[in-house]
């Protein structure tokens, strides 16, 4: 790795600090100093340590308290300490040390080789944990990156289930799909519903005239205004060939029957910039009835575009 490994050599006594730092300057080590026990506990929480060399004999707070408390948090327990004292000779004391998660000792004063020794070891086993960290933080970042690739196929897979491909209109399957819980809402809070079923008229003169891709086109151009003139909170499907069905929400008959006249007049209009021929549309407008179920009110709707559609086209009929 490139970057030093960062250690932390804590002593209340700076001559002995220099004296530690000196025999590992040259082994690629970032070193950080601390001159008593809360201070080594600040520096805990601001590096990632590969090794603290703990004094274990200093005033106020002792090295076996230190690393007690260095232990007790998740953000620093994983630090490796090497206790470095003149006075622990004694079995007890060793005890102690160990208990307070220590890993090895180094007893003053000491061998340069041995205080060299005891610190490689633990350098390059910080360096083999960044390699692992960065190992996993690359994987985690991979498997985010994929279920996010996954998210979105599943929405555009959705998306696509629920839409008409030629028009980009919500489809009939995912026109039934809010039918029915726009019905369970109106009849649930007693509120208006309408629909509007459409047809375009003579479209398969259209078709025989101009060939399907100008049909198409003005299929598309037929969709675009409908979502150019509904509510977002409306729903405008292809219902299926050249008929359109739009769900209005909240909406009495009477505004339901002026916005199918708004659209009528609107189609009329850029007809003629579509093909080189008027085109016109009929419109059936029924309201949600007491006790009507999806199916009733769309027969209803039907019959009424039906009427248009005999009455000579190119108009709206209430149902």
């Amino acid at each position: 790795m490139n970057s030093k490994a960062p250690i932390l050599i804590v002593d209340d006594h700076p001559q002995n600090i220099m004296a530690l730092e000196a025999v590992i300057a040259d082994m690629g080590f970032d070193v950080i100093t601390a001159q008593s026990g809360n201070d080594a506990l600040r520096q805990s929480l601001k590096h990632d340590f590969a090794l603290i060399l703990l004094d274990v004999q200093m005033p106020g707070m002792n090295g076996f308290e230190v690393a007690r408390l260095i232990r007790a948090n998740p953000k620093t327990c994983h630090f490796p300490i090497i206790f470095v004292t003149a006075g622990m000779k004694d079995l007890i004391d060793q005890i102690e040390g160990y208990e307070t998660g220590a890993v090895d000792y180094l007893m003053k004063p000491f061998e340069p080789v041995i205080l060299r020794s005891k610190v490689k070891v633990f350098r390059e086993l910080y360096q083999q944990r960044k390699v692992i960290e960065q190992f996993y933080n690359n994987l985690e970042q991979i498997v985010e990156e994929r279920t996010a690739e996954l998210k979105e196929a599943n929405a555009t897979i959705s998306r696509l289930a629920a839409t008409d491909e030629l028009t980009g209109l919500s489809n009939r399957r995912s026109f039934n799909d809010r039918f029915s819980a726009a019905l369970s809402y109106a009849r649930r809070h007693t509120c208006p519903l309408s629909l509007i079923m459409i047809d375009l008229d003579n479209f398969k003169t259209v078709n025989d005239t101009f060939g399907h891709s100008q049909g198409d086109h003005v299929l598309r151009a037929f969709a675009d205004l409908l979502r150019e003139m509904i509510r977002t909170e409306d729903l405008a499907a292809r219902w299926g060939g050249e008929e359109f069905i739009i769900i209005l929400t909240h909406t009495s008959i009477e505004a339901a029957t002026a916005l199918a006249e708004r659209i009528r007049v609107a189609f009329e209009q850029q007809s003629s910039r579509l093909i080189s021929s008027l085109l016109s549309a009929s419109f059936g407008v029924v309201q949600l009835q007491n006790g009507e179920d999806e199916d009733a009110i769309v027969r209803r709707a039907d019959a009424a575009l039906y009427r248009a559609k005999h009455e000579g086209r190119n108009r709206v009929v209430l149902g």
